[in-house]
């Protein structure tokens, strides 16, 4: 099948290109429904979803062999995700979670000392590499460790500074945190996608 130039270098059919975003109706919805969750959620239930959701997927991606975790698949596009997403293999996956993770808490140590940055955070800045491989398994083990250990010695999340989401506006840590969370869903739900899809 021809590609076009929006085409990832391995997929087979024409995506979005990295930082095209969400549908305008998707994306307030979405930002609306994390408006009310961050609200109603505390500290100890975000952190438990984060965690909840990054067991998940390592639980599906550890028993793979290197070549199923290598192989991409094109999945529908899920709520919440980029089209330039779609074609990932279980690796890049979890990759992409590893540099969104460590981003994400470098923006929650900053919020929460008062600091904020003038750098615009990006969708197209975090997208893994085709040749992601076992090794973003440990990566993802070690990073959720730091999280624990580096939230449960933050005070207050809620009192610092805000930094712009490129979708959803200005944030403060605990809202980064249970973006944090939320993601770790909508990528979980890719990955039971591209193993279906696999077999």
């Amino acid at each position: 099948m021809k590609t076009t130039d929006n085409a990832s270098p391995q997929s087979p059919v024409a995506l979005a290109p990295p930082g095209a975003g969400l549908p305008w109706l998707e994306k307030k919805m979405l930002g609306y429904g994390l408006g009310l969750y961050s609200k109603v959620t505390d500290r100890e239930r975000a952190m438990e979803r984060f965690l909840g959701e990054a067991e998940s997927v390592l639980s599906l991606a550890t028993p793979l062999s290197e070549e199923e975790g290598r192989r991409a698949v094109l999945v529908k596009r899920l709520r919440g995700m980029e089209d330039s997403s779609r074609y990932w293999s279980p690796y890049m996956i979890v990759q992409h979670l590893v540099i969104v993770d460590k981003a994400m808490l470098m923006m929650i140590r900053m919020l929460s000392a008062g600091k904020t940055t003038d750098r615009k955070s990006s969708t197209a800045d975090v997208k893994p590499s085709p040749d992601a491989g076992p090794e973003a398994l440990d990566e993802f083990r070690e990073l959720l460790v730091r999280w624990q250990e580096t939230l449960s010695g933050i005070p207050d999340l809620r009192s610092g500074s805000r930094h712009p989401h490129p979708w959803f506006g200005p944030l403060d840590a605990h809202g980064w945190s249970c973006v944090a969370g939320l993601h770790h869903g909508i990528h979980r739900r890719q990955m039971e996608a591209v193993l279906r899809d696999q077999r």
